[in-house]
């Protein structure tokens, strides 16, 4: 891929994101938040997912 294919592709992008209304992007913006793993998961992994579940079924 060529240098001017890359700035071609991102001229696309930035100017069909600039079409979209300001209200769909804020709500894809909060869609992307909400569907992030929470720190420790992104963090070390499922381990610690598995030990909160395992202390939150033991009580």
């Amino acid at each position: 891929m060529s240098l001017q294919d890359l700035v071609k592709f991102i001229t696309q992008q930035a100017v069909i994101q600039l079409d979209k209304p300001t209200t769909m992007r804020k709500e894809e913006r909060k869609q992307k938040r909400s569907d992030k793993a929470s720190l420790s998961f992104r963090a070390f992994g499922v381990i610690p997912m598995a030990i909160s579940w395992f202390l939150k079924r033991k009580r």
